[in-house]
């Protein structure tokens, strides 16, 4: 029987943590099928990738990775359970048997989700404390620590989303090592120009020095425009827009000379800055509710990159009712409509086309 493991990740960038991480699947579980479901061109956190998602997913095939799948803006953008919710709906219909992650601590995730599904205790939100600190004290309150352990906050949620889903995907853990290959501490020091060449790939390094670094610094003027163009009104029909925000935005947005100024001025106890990043891109981009809803209801796996074994592995996927899309054509832009739009706007900076006359990158395939 071929074993199918699949994961999810952002490779921001990709780096020598994430090449051990590979290894170590092969090692510990030796998969017939390993696939990513990665980030396209915006990242969870509200940021724009440092590397678009073309060179990404070609770093995974040359590391190891045999089919690299695209997880959509509309799910790429969520906090953590709509995130998951996301990438294990993609990951199921793959027909993986096995998801793997990296964790802080090697924890029985499955009875911890079964635990959270079963409780009895409602999550309420205090609105003293941002909503991330509410749901931490949450899990908490039903004996789970998740507080500093982002990996075990997703690894949670992605079990969570299994159950409730009904997926035949049993969990498996990479347990996670202290090490120097931290992506954040990686994109400062390029921000920085400071060499990264002993942390990534040499392939990665060599992406690294030739792309442009998209960044909010580049982006400001963009979204002040789209602030100071747009009527309170207006700006409330953005995706996420709650509580009276526009209002904030619209009074901020002119004393502020930068991205980092502008979102310390927005910032309260009620919302994360991971929170408020994700709403700024939002406004940026003039995302709307009925665009999100839309990915949803029309779901679709787009391939971005894959080996021989992805190739042969995507041959046998071809029964299945959801569109395999590899290249945009007229019938492929229906669904790719939102992706299309994002990536326009990240094209503003990257100067890179990300989707018209693109195919997968392919490795080893005749």
């Amino acid at each position: 029987m071929t074993k199918v493991y699949g994961f999810v990740a952002e490779f921001n960038p990709f780096h020598k943590g994430h090449q051990l991480f590979i290894e170590k699947i092969k090692q510990q579980y030796h998969p017939d099928v390993l696939i990513a479901v990665m980030s396209g061109n915006f990242v969870q956190r509200g940021d724009f990738a440092i590397l678009d998602k073309w060179n990404r997913a070609q770093l995974a095939i040359e590391n190891g990775v045999d089919l690299v799948v695209e997880l959509p803006f509309a799910f790429a953008l969520e906090p953590a359970q709509f995130f998951a919710q996301g990438a294990m709906k993609l990951l199921n219909q793959l027909e993986i048997d096995h998801l793997v992650f990296g964790t802080e601590n090697q924890l029985d995730f499955l009875e911890m989700a079964q635990k959270i599904i079963a409780s009895k205790s409602d999550f309420t939100q205090n609105y003293n404390q941002s909503s991330a600190t509410n749901l931490t004290n949450y899990y908490h309150s039903l004996g789970i620590d998740v507080e500093k352990l982002p990996n075990q906050l997703l690894g949670i949620n992605y079990a969570t989303e299994i159950i409730k889903g009904d997926y035949d995907i049993q969990v498996a853990t990479i347990k996670r090592l202290a090490n120097d290959y931290s992506a954040t501490k990686i994109r400062e020091a390029l921000k920085e120009k400071v060499s990264v060449s002993d942390l990534v790939p040499k392939l990665a390094n060599e992406m690294l020095q030739d792309q442009k670094l998209v960044t909010w610094d580049k982006y400001f003027p963009y979204l002040k425009y789209q602030i100071l163009s747009h009527t309170p009104q207006e700006l409330g029909q953005v995706y996420q827009m709650v509580e009276g925000l526009e209002y904030k935005l619209k009074k901020e947005i002119n004393s502020s000379s930068d991205f980092n100024q502008f979102i310390e001025r927005i910032k309260s106890k009620r919302y994360t800055m991971a929170r408020l990043r994700r709403l700024l891109m939002y406004t940026l981009i003039n995302v709307k509710e009925s665009d999100i809803n839309d990915v949803y209801e029309n779901p679709y796996l787009r391939i971005l990159g894959f080996n021989r074994v992805g190739q042969e592995y995507l041959n046998s996927l071809k029964k299945n009712n959801v569109e395999l899309i590899t290249r945009v054509g007229k019938k492929e832009q229906v669904f790719l409509n939102l992706e299309i739009k994002v990536d326009r706007i990240f094209q503003l900076e990257n100067k890179q086309e990300q989707n018209f006359g693109r195919i997968p990158y392919m490795k080893g395939v005749n």
